[in-house]
């Protein structure tokens, strides 16, 4: 059988030429109209690269608050929220949710300390707050920080932070294991 493009020209086949079958009565079928290719999706993204992200971009964030802290506003970003209007039904809301701010004063200047989701995390490994004398002196160290963090440097330091902690203190094996019996 020899196969015909959309106008009954002869076609050749190749991956990227859509093959239109042609019935004994001279008309097209209606799959035979669509391009068909066997294709396993990609639907997984490395997760080292997903959390430099997620953490860059809260550095990032961090800078419109620093800059809307000097201004003297708060910053605010839109959310998404489902709540029930006065007739009982569900509709989309948008509010503006202020973001806190990774800097706080104290001790005569500004510590910084940056987060990883609700946790505090040791850049250096050991402290986790950067002292500074004044709010200028932020900008650059956080500019610095979304360097080190796309670079990968913060990694070991991000995957410190997520490692789970345990539910029971280290010596309490016994009472934990008591715990569990007492549950079934």
């Amino acid at each position: 059988m020899q196969h015909q493009d959309f106008f009954g020209r002869p076609a050749s086949l190749d991956d990227t030429t859509v093959v239109c079958v042609i019935t004994k009565e001279g008309t097209m079928t209606p799959l035979s109209k669509f391009k068909f290719k066997t294709i396993d999706r990609n639907k997984t993204v490395d997760p080292v690269v997903a959390r430099r992200t997620k953490l860059a971009c809260a550095i990032e964030e961090q800078k419109h608050v620093l800059a809307a802290h000097k201004a003297g506003t708060v910053y605010t970003v839109e959310r998404h929220k489902w709540m029930h209007n006065e007739f009982g039904e569900k509709v989309m809301v948008q509010r503006q949710k202020p973001v806190r701010p990774w800097f706080f004063a104290q001790d005569g200047g500004y510590y910084l300390q940056v987060r990883y989701g609700a946790r505090v995390i040791s850049i250096d490994g050991q402290n986790n707050a950067v002292f500074v004398e004044t709010l200028e002196e932020l900008e650059p160290i956080y500019d610095t920080l979304i360097e080190v963090t796309k670079s990968g440097a913060l990694d070991d330091v991000i995957e410190r932070a997520l490692a789970r902690k345990p539910k029971y203190k280290p010596g309490a094996a016994k009472t934990a294991e008591l715990h569990e019996l007492s549950k079934t």
